[in-house]
């Protein structure tokens, strides 16, 4: 028995049985009771659990973590949910693989769960080109800037990646390293190892150095370690490897150590995030740390104004600060 069986047998329509169900007065006694009677003639019982679904989807945000390992991620989700629950939302936390369009994803789980606003936790500026026009919830992408996108339901909050990449290689040039390699994702992307690694290139350009080696890898340890070992095979003579993130960091220097290299005496080892496992490895991570709580908790505070306020799309760019540590010494 659903409540259009109801409206059929009572002779009205399925709102007006939908009012009388919720305890509208906006209908008459008569027919309040003509529904009643058929209610009570075939022992119908609401189903609360739907009913509770629909009611909580306009309080729900869909978080769309783009990767399921990577551990820069792993406390912006933790504080993501603290910062929602004072304004009485739920996040639903979904995660995709790297390589899958998370724009297309994410409109898919709206179409079928109708949520409050969507953030996306990184993600390819290529898909947000080509299919985010069919996004019609508020969004905030986190850890990239959206801004030259231009979509009025999408704001951003993200780390100056290309000035990251430009303090990087001061630091690394600082401390008379002039052979640099570099272990990364995608680093023509506009993303953020393509953006940091234009802006290590440009202070390579400035101060007429060549520009360094590079070798792709995926943000995991055993594919840093693979690729760290590659890259010391094709630049035998560098000094210091700038890795776009300390994952990658911390899987270089375990390669480095194991081919019997000492770091940083032998090899200097610079890494990028802030992530609590950089602090607790041996030697300890130097890096470039992402400020996790503005990032977290602006993303959030942004939809959450989005939502509730009607805001229109906004934008705010942070800067990651350097933060030494054991694995990065003088040539």
């Amino acid at each position: 028995m659903t409540i259009k069986d109801i409206a059929r047998l009572a002779g009205c329509g399925v709102s007006t049985v939908s009012r009388a169900l919720n305890g509208s007065s906006e209908i008459s006694e008569q027919t309040r009771e003509r529904i009643n009677e058929v209610i009570r003639q075939y022992n119908y019982t609401p189903n609360t659990n739907a009913r509770r679904m629909r009611q909580s989807a306009g309080k729900t945000i869909l978080l769309i973590v783009n990767g399921s390992s990577n551990l820069f991620f792993s406390p912006l989700i933790e504080q993501m949910q603290m910062a929602a629950a004072p304004s009485g939302f739920q996040m639903a936390v979904n995660y995709i693989d790297e390589q899958e369009d998370e724009v297309s994803f994410a409109a898919r789980l709206c179409a079928e769960q109708k949520p409050a606003g969507v953030i996306f936790l990184g993600g390819d500026m290529r898909n947000f080109r080509k299919s985010f026009s069919q996004m019609t919830v508020p969004c905030v992408l986190s850890t990239a800037n959206a801004e030259e996108l231009g979509f009025g339901n999408l704001s951003s909050v993200s780390v100056d990646d290309f000035d990251g990449g430009r303090e990087a290689a001061r630091q690394l040039f600082d401390q008379g390293h002039e052979r640099v390699g570099i272990l990364g994702g995608d680093l023509s992307s506009y993303g953020p190892s393509g953006l940091r690694y234009g802006g290590f290139c440009s202070v390579c350009s400035e101060r007429g150095i060549d520009v360094p080696e590079s070798e792709l890898c995926a943000y995991t340890f055993s594919s840093a370690y693979e690729a760290a070992v590659a890259l010391f095979h094709k630049c035998k003579d560098m000094t210091a490897v700038f890795a776009m993130s300390d994952i990658i960091a911390v899987g270089a220097v375990r390669a480095f150590l194991d081919m019997g290299k000492r770091v940083p005496e032998d090899i200097s080892v610079l890494g990028f995030d802030g992530i609590e496992l950089s602090e607790y490895s041996n030697p300890r991570i130097a890096t470039f740390a992402q400020p996790l709580h503005q990032i977290s908790s602006l993303s959030v505070r942004m939809l959450v104004n989005m939502i509730e306020n009607d805001a229109g799309a906004s934008h705010v760019t942070l800067r990651a600060q350097f933060r030494s540590g054991g694995s990065l010494g003088r040539k």
